[in-house]
């Protein structure tokens, strides 16, 4: 996983192919309860936590298999993600934000270039501010939830051990 990013991820090679982990991931996955924290539909499925671990940045985990070019071999892709209502909610924060950025950046050098002050750009510093305030939030919701995030990885590590899709 990398260090920076709004949504950690990973990869995992899986030595069967796409069809068959997916085919034994789902017959691992089938017997786990309860089934509100795990749901699989096909290539991609979700791990959740329980109600009362719930935090508001509390994470989710995604994964899905995808095809590689090695015969008889497929890749799962992991990534971790606050839950969907929060996950829309900084989404919509961001590109509110970014629209803001933008558009005052262009009313500014707009302003400049006509040799009037450039106020637009004094839209765009606060905004940019808050940008780069949301982005650290995120980063120490993360840092907070690690502890969630190693759980919903172990978990996902028990089922690929119980399909038999990685070694011990």
């Amino acid at each position: 996983m990398s260090g920076l990013s709004i949504r950690p991820t990973f990869e995992l090679r899986i030595d069967f192919s796409k069809a068959e982990a997916i085919q034994r991931f789902g017959d691992a996955m089938q017997d786990k309860k309860p089934e509100s924290l795990y749901i699989v539909h096909g290539e991609y499925s979700e791990f959740h936590l329980e109600d009362h671990l719930h935090r508001l940045w509390s994470p989710h985990l995604s994964v899905y298999f995808i095809d590689i070019d090695a015969p008889d071999a497929c890749k799962l892709i992991g990534r971790y993600a606050p839950r969907p209502n929060l996950w829309t909610l900084i989404w919509i924060f961001y590109l509110a934000l970014f629209c803001c950025i933008f558009f005052a950046v262009l009313l500014g050098g707009s302003q400049w270039m006509l040799g009037h002050f450039p106020w637009g750009w004094v839209v765009a510093v606060p905004s940019a501010i808050l940008y780069a305030t949301l982005f650290l939030a995120s980063q120490i919701g993360q840092s907070l939830c690690h502890d969630q995030m190693d759980l919903l990885r172990n978990r996902l590590d028990q089922a690929l051990l119980e399909a038999g899709l990685i070694g011990q």
